[in-house]
């Protein structure tokens, strides 16, 4: 018995032993994995308990002009956020009762203007480290929360994160080129283009924490930097830019545009685009929000607000603003596709400007009657008159003279078959029949530029071509990306596609498309005194419109013409004056332009004796000199005086010190004392009157003329006052400025097919 009780013991010793041995295994093989096996595995599980990441954001490249004008920069703003986890342990462990879930929330809902229901829900995602509770918050309000975070003992529960925000100095200048960002980087233009350049690698620092969450020294504590972005350094020149912008402003609301203006101005050799614009545009600084004309049509569509059908017409607006119209917008160029039609016409040697042409006012190609836009026609000329006066059935015949197949090539050779590839996004490719569906009847439409479509940006690019001498360049809107220290990283230069026509052919059409500006043969409202002017318009029908008379007119220009340095070319679309023509819409806006930009750039005018005869001068201030000295003053700007009173020093000046007057026949009268009489004169109406009878008209009233517009007024039938700065019928003083606006109407250069 006792036997058997010693055995059971014995047994039951056993299994316990051995149990405890299975055990004992298995914790040393667990141990040996843990510690041996999977040591990295599970320290990291540990590390990660116990270490807090946060990233460093890095800062976002700037967009500078080509001087260095900053045109998109970043603002320093903040990002509010809160740990729901750690202030759940604030509540639980504070010995005086405390709510810091409510504290934060109604102090943070008072400092940021928000609701406090909003902010509390979020104080109560208690597994969260890190809800955000806004963003973009400025400095001072960013001070406010720093004293409550101090004041209160918070840092373990509401953080302050710096933050940058992008800011446009110039709000709307270039926009649709800039372009904007979103949370995840650029969304249109230079901004999505570059964006991996521009927007940098962020960096990092861990931190470990105790089950506190305090801070506390280790060996995992990790800091990497933050790498910022390129900077880019555009083409753009913000002053030309302001200036192209400003002549798309005034052509806009002028010949009331319904569907905008646009314009590109470029240097030819180098392909540069010094500005770039569209009108309407938006604010950098808000582009969510619709310019007034487009807030306008919102309103009228009769749409519920906050209705889909209203959000989606909003965005629709919002897009067109955003949309750049020189490289996505696709229109028929008309009449200044004649310029390269008429190159490649004198590189295969079909034509001189010699060569003699009839034009009975149409051209019948194929069964097709193609009317000239000179109804009864050009009668016969050489060719340099019939290309000044942009004769159609002309330039159809000498397409015919190349054939189909030589005339396509140097279509594709200009650059109409392929996009320019600029550096921006959205860049559209043209609409074109392929060479083995073209025959005699789109040879003569395209020949004169209608029934094919390209962009704004082709077709200033083929003009550089024969401005240049004949190379295609590809146009840039970027010269360089540079570092932080201002290294440059990457540099773009002039890319040459290849050689298209002869330098002396270009020469040649320079030469005979200036002189046309300057006789009045061309366009005159091109005209820019002092200068050499090489332009030719157009005016295409927009077949797709169901707007019969929809138009886009436009105008492109070389200057100086005997050594070109810029290109510029403003399109309308769609003009609803009664004058829709390029010649009207638009020349005397790229003249206005050009009038600005070549000073600007440092070509000095070279006035003609006539034109010295017709500038404007600024009138002096003459008040306190004597009359001796005021007399010389004011011989020396050509005009003539007229001395009231018998006293030695000049008391009173008309035209007031700072007017500018054109010196034809300009007068000052200079008071010296005694009794001033006044001598009250009616404005004549001279809106609609030839200038040189206006300015007649003016002079013979005893007024002085400020003549803006077409300086060249007196070629051909002369131009027309379109405005003048003081109301028929008002009463002004003898010698008072009168401006008279001054355009060519008689100039047309549309086609009709049909």
């Amino acid at each position: 018995m006792a036997h058997n009780k010693f055995q059971t013991t014995n047994t039951r010793a056993l299994i316990w032993f051995g149990v405890m041995g299975v055990v004992c295994v298995c914790l040393v093989v667990t141990l040996f994995t843990m510690q041996i096996i999977d040591y990295e595995k599970y320290q990291s599980q540990v590390i990660d308990n116990i270490q807090q990441e946060s990233e460093i954001p890095a800062e976002r490249g700037m967009i500078y002009d080509r001087n260095m004008i900053p045109l998109a920069t970043n603002s320093t703003t903040y990002r509010v956020f809160i740990s729901p986890s750690d202030i759940q342990n604030a509540d639980r462990n504070d010995e005086k009762g405390i709510k810091y879930a409510d504290l934060i929330s109604r102090t943070l809902s008072e400092i940021l203007e928000m609701d406090y229901s909003e902010i509390y829900s979020k104080t109560q995602k208690i597994n969260r480290k890190d809800e955000t509770i806004k963003r973009n918050v400025d400095t001072d309000t960013a001070d406010r929360i720093r004293q409550f975070i101090s004041e209160n003992r918070l840092t373990t529960c509401v953080y302050l994160e710096a933050t940058t925000m992008r800011y446009y100095p110039y709000s709307s200048l270039a926009a649709s080129v800039i372009g904007i960002t979103g949370t995840d980087g650029g969304l249109i233009g230079i901004e999505l283009q570059y964006n991996e350049h521009l927007t940098g690698t962020p960096g990092r620092y861990i931190t470990t924490k105790n089950a506190q969450s305090q801070s506390m020294p280790s060996e995992y504590d990790l800091y990497i930097d933050a790498k910022d972005g390129l900077s880019v350094v555009t083409t753009i020149d913000a002053t030309i830019q302001s200036m192209l912008e400003e002549q798309l402003e005034r052509t806009y609301y002028d010949s009331l545009a319904k569907n905008k203006t646009a314009g590109i101005v470029m240097n030819p050799t180098t392909g540069e685009v010094y500005a770039m614009g569209t009108y309407p545009s938006f604010d950098l600084n808000d582009p969510y929000t619709l310019d007034a004309d487009s807030q306008a049509l919102l309103d009228a569509s009769g749409l519920a607000k906050d209705s889909s059908e209203y959000n989606e017409l909003y965005w629709e607006l919002l897009y067109g603003l955003w949309n750049n119209k020189t490289v996505s917008y696709l229109y028929e160029p008309g009449s200044t596709m004649k310029i390269m039609t008429t190159a490649a016409a004198l590189e295969e040697d079909v034509v001189t400007f010699s060569s003699v042409f009839t034009c009975n006012g149409s051209l019948r190609v194929s069964g097709t009657t193609i009317r000239c836009h000179q109804s009864r026609g050009h009668g016969t000329n050489p060719f340099s008159l019939m290309l000044q006066k942009s004769c159609n059935p002309t330039i159809m015949t000498i397409a015919a003279r190349l054939g189909a197949s030589k005339f396509y090539s140097y279509f594709e050779a200009f650059g109409y078959t392929s996009k320019t590839g600029v550096d921006l996004p959205g860049e559209a490719n043209g609409l074109y029949v392929a060479l083995s569906g073209f025959n005699s009847v789109e040879l003569a439409c395209y020949s004169f530029g209608q029934t094919f479509k390209t962009t704004l940006l082709q077709q200033v690019t083929a003009v550089s071509t024969v401005a240049n001498g004949g190379k295609l360049v590809k146009p840039r809107l970027v010269n360089a990306l540079i570092d932080g220290d201002g290294n440059t990283v990457i540099s773009y230069e002039t890319e040459y596609k290849k050689q298209i026509v002869s330098e002396d052919v270009c020469r040649s059409i320079m030469s005979v498309l200036e002189d046309g500006v300057s006789t009045g043969n061309g366009v005159k409202n091109a005209y820019v005194a002092g200068y050499k002017i090489a332009a030719k318009t157009g005016t295409s029908e927009k077949r797709d419109s169901q707007d019969k008379r929809a138009r886009v007119g436009s105008c492109v220009a070389v200057a100086p013409a005997d050594d070109p340095q810029v290109v510029a070319i403003i399109i309308v679309d769609e003009p609803q004056t009664s004058n829709r023509y390029g010649s009207t819409v638009s020349a005397p806006y790229v003249a206005a332009l050009l009038g600005q930009v070549l000073p600007y750039l440092g070509i000095e005018r070279e006035y003609s004796e006539a034109e010295m005869s017709r500038i404007a001068v600024k009138v002096g201030n003459y008040r306190g000199y004597s009359t001796e000295r005021a007399i010389t003053a004011i011989e020396k700007l050509g005009l003539q005086y007229e001395i009231v009173g018998d006293g030695k020093t000049v008391t009173k000046q008309i035209p007031a010190a700072g007017d500018s007057i054109t010196n034809i026949d300009g007068r000052i009268i200079l008071y010296t004392g005694g009794i001033e009489e006044d001598k009250p004169v009616t404005v004549p109406n001279l809106v609609g009157m030839n200038v040189t009878t206006a300015i007649k008209l003016l002079q013979s009233k005893k007024l002085n003329v400020l003549i803006e517009g077409a300086q060249n007024y007196s070629q051909g039938t002369g131009a027309t006052v379109i405005s003048q700065s003081v109301q028929k019928d008002t009463r002004v003083q003898e010698w008072d400025v009168i401006t008279i606006e001054c355009r060519y109407l008689d100039d047309s250069d549309e086609t009709v097919v049909g």
